[in-house]
């Protein structure tokens, strides 16, 4: 499976990049979100697209770079952690905004809907939150998957 992993500029894509190559058996494309536009990409025979954690905010172009055109013209499964959550969130007309309640480092319990992404992890399963920012008020063309 052919993966490409979008650098947002967060330590924590290497992580990801490292759990990728395991469950795919090959190193993911990394470009970071600077480095080329969507039209040097589009093209290529991708299987999926994640988009990696960030600072910043993605209502701001130079935060996320290439990672909002790759949400919004891709045509393969796509995945966002973090900032990249809130990217497909914005791209698509969910409201990005401070959540209720801030959460650094905290373990919750997350449920899941069953859907393939979650194939062989129970429902729920434990998980290390951080975040400050929600999704939320969701458009028709999305829906929620874990919580």
């Amino acid at each position: 499976m052919k993966s490409l992993l979008i650098d947002n500029y967060d330590s924590f894509t290497f992580n990801l990049y490292q759990l990728i190559a395991e469950v795919n058996g090959v190193a993911p494309e990394v470009v970071r979100n600077d480095e080329v536009g969507w039209a040097d990409l589009a093209g290529a025979d991708f299987d999926n697209i994640v988009v990696s954690p960030g600072p910043g905010r993605p209502q701001r172009d130079t935060d996320v770079g290439l990672s909002m055109a790759a949400i919004r013209h891709s045509r393969v499964p796509l995945l966002g952690v973090c900032l990249g959550h809130q990217g497909i969130g914005h791209a698509f007309g969910a409201v990005v905004k401070h959540a209720p309640d801030a959460v650094h480092g905290r373990v919750d319990k997350i449920h899941h809907d069953g859907c393939e992404l979650f194939a062989g992890i129970p429902s729920p399963f434990a998980a290390v939150r951080y975040h400050s920012l929600a999704v939320v008020d969701l458009p028709p063309c999305l829906q929620r998957s874990a919580w």
